[in-house]
């Protein structure tokens, strides 16, 4: 791969052309609003074609001829100018103007087709590349957060490069809810880092594949909220779509860009821990001990983790090809000990034209390589935080850093914890090891590598209608393994053959090979007729094809203590867990869509699909497929009607969609299964028969897009309803039906809410600019139908989130207190809280979303900074639950200081309880995963300082140097308001059933960064 990549390098090197140097024309691109330098930007000389782009601080030199020169400037996300510069004239300034302040400005829509803003009928919303890099995240999504309206982000609690889920206008699903990804209109397949769900945890998260791009490489983000913008996606764009647009090469000599970064990341906002309250008894995992001081062992445990980010690019052309290439690396080492991440991106594009531009060409791979070790893993199991933060107060911690003893016994090194010792008879419990053991006799390793290689082929028929045949691979190789030490806590450890081998460890592996594979021909029109009439449609044929084959290996019982290799495992005895899986999915589709405009003010938006999917072979929709469409209107009403002057652009919108889903792999035609050498005969099937439907969204969506005041005010406004009608559920059948496990259509969801963007040019002047812009988010979410077979509540994941009639997704239902017909609570004679029934606890969900970003510029220095807030909705804190009843908690601590819990309760009898109630019997009845969860709720409100740049364009003049700028950054740098005992963006699973849900999660970080960019 290496020698490849040079060879590309090499190659786009000699690609470039010598130019007569007359004249060296410099120039900066600006954003006509804000003044701001503009990146990126292609410079065009007309007629030759040559030309450049522009670096970090808006700066281009080129050579050109003497005399009049005409310079063509362009890019993505704004109006392209074309200016005549005289001879005389050797350093100017171009401005642009942002699209969406003009009329007649292009966005990049489903299957990359580029349309008329204006003629859209339903809502979008860009991301310029360089939102994503100003302050960078190993996962470029994560910069997405604040920046649109409709959109929630939560990440995962695995540390850098983490898996993130993101969800569009609410949960419409009980299985997939998040976005299509499509990269320069093609789409790709996205992982589920996913992560385990529950209190006990152990699994870590994969990683997805978003996290895998460099964000060096994106150009823009245009996002697709509702059905009506992702029709033509088919049921892959059910949920929405992000449409990433990637850099090209631009004509004209060679440029290189470099972009190195640093950042420290601390970790901030940790358990509130006590330290004045001894253990229990000797022997207790507990400490409401006698009072005294005792060490902290949190403060030295934790590093400062490091985050390296570099990436080198590449481009440059004729009028002819042009190429682009870049390599990106991150290192990370982690705030958990051992902890480290490493990743290599290489990016190669090319884009070349044929026959007098009649044919193009424009191909692209992507190529990364990511290995993980120690990557975080949430829960009680596997992980180090359980140990390190109910360590018994009053014992030494230092003693147990070295985690290990010479068994006598064994002859091997085995875990020595203050509760572990195998030859004192110390077994332990699973709540806990020594995190030093955990860290380095617990290990896992990762490694992925991932290619998506594109091509798409171009030609032009007419002057107003063009064919094109486009493909895409996404080819994915997983491997995932743990080494498990002899001496490791029972339950986790590995098994015992009385007489024939002892806990030699255990070993845990898995590989997976993936590929996805997506083809489309597509025919594209563009017509004028009369002068009035325009109309623009595309109709086309597109080929789904996803394939993937791995095995899973879980061995406890080896041969030769801590070997942890295939040829160890102990061949006398059964293997525990060995399974290999093989599957494949199609999914063949024809669609068309018309967009006829009148007049260039009132626009006809329609589009229709058909899908055949192979997962509903064996049912009446295996021929016939699945239908599905969308129809919108918009009217440009400042061109129709004379408005008040301050009335810049005014326009109205409606449309309405209906998009597919189908259903489960394999549950039309069950299969029967193998699993380590044991024939499974096939128990589950459709219910009592019935066919299996595809899954039916429905939406309607008003909108509103008004600029005002020359254009320094922009305002966009989203009304939409969603019905979400058919999901696919598997449930467990009543004893006497065909098939024990049972598949059915049920359930109507409904989502509804609002969406607002707001931009203001506070300050536009000629060195000093203030933009700023304000996102609001609110969704509505409620569950309308679900079949009786489900039951009153259906569960989804194992963390405590229910579906049922009148609920919503994400509710929480769990133990909560018994209370008296007043709502007091009832404790025993002791003060210890009884538990009651099951109930509604709390629902995860925001009421609100809002993201404020501003930018402001003053001659070479920038200042841009974001704060996002979430209002309303709950979280359940296991590990606050835990610490409470452990007594190690501050809080645990206060309640000791003020002499118990001032919670008004009744005794069983009803009488009511005198004082407080003891802190000891309240905490053990309300914490850990089998107390009252409903005493572990807290409100997920929380409003932070999301990120901040402060940036200077160098004042350079070298030779050879376009430009240079250094940036100071931050992120996540503190709360201004937090309701939750940690931070409630993370969580244990990015999976649907596993949002608000925190069991020893990696803390959030804090990070502070210097960047370094430089162009020649």
């Amino acid at each position: 791969m290496l020698k490849t990549l040079t060879n590309l390098a090499v190659w786009l090197l000699l690609m470039n052309l010598s130019y007569a140097q007359q004249r060296v024309l410099k120039g900066t691109v600006v954003d006509e609003q804000t003044k701001s330098p503009i990146s990126g930007a292609t410079i065009t000389l007309e007629p030759s074609k040559s030309g450049t782009s522009t670096d970090e601080a808006g700066n281009f030199s080129i050579e050109v001829p003497t005399g009049t020169t005409s310079v063509k400037v362009s890019i993505i996300g704004y109006n392209s100018t074309t200016q005549t510069i005289p001879s005389s004239n050797e350093n100017f300034t171009i401005a642009l103007t942002p699209q969406g302040n003009d009329i007649e400005d292009v966005v990049v829509t489903a299957l990359g087709v580029q349309r008329k803003a204006k003629s859209l009928s339903y809502s979008t919303q860009s991301v310029k590349g360089e939102e994503l890099t100003r302050v960078k995240d190993a996962n470029p999504m994560n910069n997405l957060t604040g920046k649109v309206s409709g959109m929630q982000i939560n990440r995962s609690s695995s540390g850098i490069g983490g898996s993130v889920n993101i969800i569009l206008r609410g949960f419409k699903s009980n299985r997939d809810n998040q976005p299509l990804y499509v990269i320069d209109g093609l789409p790709i397949t996205n992982t589920t880092g996913s992560g385990s769900e529950g209190a006990f945890g152990g699994g870590p998260d994969r990683g997805d594949i978003l996290s895998t791009l460099n964000a060096d490489d994106i150009q823009s983000i245009n996002v697709l909220k509702g059905a009506s913008a992702s029709a033509l996606y088919g049921s892959q764009g059910a949920n929405g779509a992000i449409m990433i647009t990637t850099k090209k090469g631009a004509a004209g000599n060679l440029r290189i860009d470099l972009s190195s970064g640093i950042t420290a990341d601390q970790p901030y906002y940790l358990p509130k821990l006590q330290y004045r309250y001894g253990q229990t008894t000797e022997g207790s995992e507990e400490s409401w001990g006698e009072k005294g001081s005792f060490a902290d062992p949190v403060k030295d445990f934790y590093n400062t983790g490091t985050t390296l980010i570099n990436t080198v690019s590449l481009s440059g052309g004729t009028d002819k090809m042009q190429n682009y290439f870049s390599y990106g690396n991150t290192t990370n080492n982690g705030i958990l000990p051992t902890n480290t991440f490493k990743q290599h991106s290489a990016t190669f594009r090319n884009s070349t034209n044929f026959f007098d531009n009649k044919l193009t060409f424009d191909g692209s791979m992507m190529y990364s390589r990511q290995d993980i070790k120690n990557r975080p893993t949430s829960g009680l199991y596997f992980n180090a935080l359980p140990g390190l933060y109910m360590f018994p107060r009053g014992l030494d911690f230092n003693q147990y850093q070295n985690y290990e003893y010479l068994s006598p016994t064994r002859n091997l090194y085995l875990q020595d914890w203050w509760n572990i010792n195998a030859d004192a008879g110390l077994t332990g419990t699973h709540h806990s090891q020594n995190p030093f053991w955990v860290l380095n006799r617990n290990p896992n390793f990762q490694l992925r590598d991932n290619i998506i290689a594109q091509g798409q082929l171009k030609y032009t028929l007419t002057d107003w209608l063009s064919v094109s045949a486009r493909g895409t691979l996404n080819k994915r190789w997983d491997k995932w393994e743990r080494h498990v030490y002899a001496g490791t806590q029972g339950v986790l450890s590995g098994e015992r053959i009385d007489g024939v081998i002892d806990d030699n460890g255990r070993y845990t592996r898995d590989e997976m090979e993936s590929t996805a594979i997506y083809g489309d021909f597509l025919l594209i029109g563009n017509k004028t007729f009369a002068d009035e009439w325009d109309l623009n449609f595309t109709a086309g044929t597109s080929i789904n094809d996803t394939r993937s084959r791995g095995w899973n290996l879980d061995q406890s019982k080896l041969a030769v203590a801590n070997k942890f290799l295939l040829s160890n495992i102990f061949r006398e005895a059964p293997i525990n867990t060995l399974n290999e899986t093989i599957s494949r999915r199609q999914l063949q589709s024809i669609f068309a869509s018309t967009n006829l405009g009148y007049k260039d003010r009132i626009f006809l938006d329609l589009t229709a699909r058909n899908d055949w999917a192979s997962t509903l072979a064996n049912t009446p929709r295996e021929k016939k497929g699945y239908f599905y469409w969308s129809a919108g209107l918009s009217a440009v009403v400042s061109d129709m009607f004379t408005l008040p002057s301050f009335i810049s652009y005014s326009k109205f919108r409606v449309t309405m969609a209906e998009v597919g889903n189908d259903v489960g792999i394999y549950s039309t035609i069950p299969t029967n299964t193998l699993v380590t050498g044991v024939l499974n005969s096939n128990v589950a099937g459709p219910y009592q028969g019935l066919p299996l439907r595809p899954e039916i969204s429905r939406s309607y969506e008003v909108g509103y897009e008004g600029r005002f005041w020359n254009n320094r005010i922009n305002f966009d406004l989203a009304l939409y309803k969603t019905n979400t009608r058919d999901q696919y559920f598997t449930y467990e059948a009543a004893v006497g039906q065909i098939f024990t496990t049972a598949f059915l259509n049920a359930g109507n969801v409904e989502n509804k809410g609002i969406e607002a963007a707001l931009g203001i040019d506070a300050i536009r002047k000629e060195n000093f600019s203030w933009n700023t812009s304000l996102n609001f988010t609110a969704n509505r979410n409620k569950i309308l139908e679900l079949a009786p077979n489900l039951g009153e509540r259906y569960p989804i994941g194992g963390n405590f989130n229910v579906l049922r009639v009148g609920g919503q997704f994400g509710d929480f239902w769990a133990r909560t207190f018994l209370r008296d017909e007043n709502g007091t609570i009832v404790v025993d004679d002791t003060g210890r809280p009884q538990i009651g029934p099951e109930g509604y606890i709390g629902n995860n969900n925001p009421k609100s979303i809002v993201g404020w970003n501003n930018t402001i510029n003053y001659g070479k220095v920038a200042l841009s900074f974001t704060i996002d807030a979430r209002f309303g909705g709950q979280v359940i804190s296991v590990t606050d639950g835990y610490l409470n009843s452990f007594g190690v908690s501050e809080e645990s601590a206060a309640a000791r200081d003020a002499g118990g819990v001032d919670v008004p309760a009744v005794k069983l009898d009803g009488t009511p309880w005198e004082g407080k109630l003891p802190a000891q019997a309240y905490y053990s009845a309300v914490g850990n995963r089998d107390g009252i969860i409903e005493g572990q709720v807290y409100s997920a409100t929380n409003i932070r300082m999301r990120e901040i740049a402060i940036s200077y364009a160098l004042p350079i003049k070298w030779k050879g140097v376009n430009g240079a700028s250094i940036s100071l950054t931050g992120r996540n740098l503190f709360f201004f308001r937090n309701d939750a005992p940690y931070d409630p963006e993370l969580n244990t699973t990015t999976g649907v059933g596993g949002q608000g849900y925190d069991s020893f999660a990696l803390p959030a970080t804090r990070s502070y960064g210097l960047n370094l960019k430089a162009s020649f």
